[in-house]
C-alpha cells in the first residue's frame, strides 16, 4: 500500500472519529429503541384512565341527555352508575 492512501485512509479515520465524538446519537438510540417496543393494547390505555376522567366523562354525557330531555337514557346512566349520582 502506498504511504500516500495509508495517510488518506488515517486522516478519514481520525475524522470520522471527530465526528462520532461530537455527534449526539442519544436521540437516534432512543428512537430504534421506540421502533421495537411493544405498543400497548388499546384495553390497557383504557384502564390507565384515571378516576377523574371517568366521573367527568360521565357527567357530560349525563348533562347532555339531560338537556336533550333523554329521560330513558339518564335513567340507565344512573342505573350503571349508582355511586356517582349522589348530589349534595
Amino acid at each position: 500500500m502506498d504511504t500516500e492512501v495509508l495517510l488518506r485512509l488515517i486522516a478519514i479515520a481520525v475524522a470520522a472519529s471527530l465526528l462520532f465524538v461530537n455527534f449526539d446519537v442519544k436521540p437516534y438510540v432512543t428512537y430504534v429503541k421506540n421502533l421495537f417496543k411493544r405498543k400497548p393494547s388499546p384495553e390497557v390505555q383504557a384502564q390507565a384512565a384515571s378516576f377523574i376522567e371517568v366521573v367527568e366523562t360521565w357527567h357530560t354525557l349525563r348533562n347532555q341527555c339531560e338537556s336533550l330531555e333523554l329521560k330513558s337514557a339518564v335513567e340507565k346512566i344512573d342505573e350503571v352508575f349508582p355511586l356517582l349520582n349522589t348530589e349534595e
